[in-house]
């Protein structure tokens, strides 16, 4: 089948590789010249130029669509674009992103654990993970550790024969990568929780932010949820497992104490019943996740030793609830939240200590409520320093920080507007005394780690030689 994509954007590029991995003769064409795409982008394109896809970039004019049998079209394409009215004059058939799943639901002959939600996709995907290498499995791993887009990074996984190489499959599965997933048959899927993000991508619509995560409802033999997703579930399957923790009723419940994680499970429907527990040293939302791994590892049909077992040997994420080190008494921590209710989880397990909280423009590709990430941080911290700098568009904002920085207004933390992560760091140490701790929050920690990490680390070492 000769296909043409339309748009060589985060939808139309996987979209275009994986037909073109299927047997297509594929042509992919955006008005943009190869150039004008960032770097990462353009090495993918050329990439898959080398694999085969026709690349027809910079194209103005119009388009032969009697050459092709079949379209597959960007979301990003205006519906009332010519080129759109072109489409229907030809009678050209259009391929669903449904019909691009389905393609990569054929080729994935493993078993496959899906996870979605608005928060601890990565987490719960990397303890997962962690539980089945320890079981002894084959595990293909793909989290938002391995790339900012994971629709992409799964079809480079395809093309690579990940699905051979491996006898199971752990991916964690955002708003994003639904698109090319939604075909895609799980053995098990699990949901965390549904809070308000990536909104602008749905019309500004909660109920359409919500309905675009419940794709894993129906692509689940075995469903495994957070309960704050009940409301949302319950109407449409009666057999979900849902996990929590503390001491909250639900299927699996678990809770930390003196450094020992203990979970209690019963799940009548699947005849699974019983209780274990492990040395966790971990804190803060790690727990809950690992909650949320353990129930889906019991429903796999993992006995408890093996869960305990990986358990035991996870040692964290980095960029996520991670220990830098002391630098002149002061505690450094580097963490990802960006969420409100994230931050929330995050905040808490500092609660109670003299806090510098620093913040990277919580904007990345989408705009957020940085009002709101002030207001909350606001209630934590004794000082807060936010930049304007966008580590995921590499773009200064300051206007950004000064939002963040408005939402504190009621908080009596010192509140500081900077230009990139460099001078907050530097003025953290300023800013502190021995016994405090510093925290970085933001979305740079997981779309530029290595160059966030790096940048806060050179400013707190220049701080502790100009100040201390």
């Amino acid at each position: 089948m000769k296909c043409i994509v339309i748009g060589a954007g985060n939808a139309g590029r996987p979209a275009a590789r994986i037909l073109n991995h299927a047997g297509n003769k594929v042509t992919l064409t955006d008005k943009k010249l190869l150039e004008e795409f960032p770097v990462g982008v353009q090495n993918t394109l050329k990439k898959m130029e080398e694999e085969g896809v026709e690349l027809l970039m910079g194209s103005e004019g119009p388009l032969e669509f009697k050459d092709f049998d079949s379209v597959y079209i960007s979301p990003t394409v205006p519906q009332n674009s010519p080129i759109m009215h072109m489409i229907v004059e030809n009678r050209i058939e259009i391929l669903s992103n449904e019909y691009v799943s389905t393609i990569i639901n054929d080729l994935m002959k493993l078993d496959i654990i899906g996870i979605t939600g608005t928060l601890g996709k990565t987490s719960t995907t990397h303890i997962l993970s962690e539980i089945f290498k320890n079981a002894g499995y084959k595990v293909w791993t793909c989290s938002s550790r391995m790339g900012n887009l994971l629709s992409e990074v799964i079809v480079d996984g395809i093309i690579h024969g990940l699905h051979r190489k491996n006898n199971l499959a752990v991916l964690e599965l955002p708003h994003g990568t639904s698109r090319l997933m939604s075909k895609v048959d799980l053995k098990v899927g699990v949901i965390t929780n549904i809070y308000p993000d990536h909104l602008d991508e749905s019309d500004y619509s909660m109920d359409k932010y919500v309905e675009r995560k419940l794709f894993i409802v129906n692509s689940s033999e075995i469903l495994v949820s957070g309960l704050q997703c009940r409301e949302f579930i319950e109407s449409l399957r009666n057999d979900t497992v849902y996990y929590c923790p503390k001491n909250e009723i639900c299927s699996v419940k678990g809770k930390l104490e003196n450094g020992m994680l203990n979970i209690c499970y019963d799940i009548s429907k699947m005849e699974l019943e019983g209780h274990f527990e492990t040395p966790f040293k971990l804190q803060g939302y790690y727990v809950e996740n690992s909650i949320a791994a353990a129930a889906a590892a019991l429903v796999y049909g993992l006995d408890e030793k093996s869960i305990i077992k990986g358990l035991k040997s996870f040692k964290g994420i980095a960029g996520h609830m991670e220990y830098i080190g002391n630098f002149k008494g002061r505690e450094v921590h580097f963490d990802a939240a960006f969420v409100p209710e994230g931050l929330i989880s995050t905040l808490e397990s500092f609660k109670n200590q003299n806090l510098v909280v620093l913040i990277d423009n919580p904007d990345s590709t989408n705009p957020r409520d940085k009002y709101r990430v002030g207001e909350v941080v606001g209630k934590y911290a004794k000082v807060i320093i936010c930049s304007g700098y966008n580590e995921t568009t590499k773009k200064a904002d300051i206007e950004a920080a000064n939002e963040v920085i408005m939402g504190a207004e009621d908080s009596d933390a010192i509140k500081i507007s900077v230009e990139d992560m460099i001078t907050a760091g530097k003025l953290s140490i300023k800013h502190s005394n021995q016994g405090y701790t510093i925290l970085h929050v933001g979305p740079g920690a997981i779309t530029n780690y290595e160059d966030v990490k790096y940048k806060m680390m050179y400013g707190i070492e220049e701080g502790c030689k100009r100040y201390e």
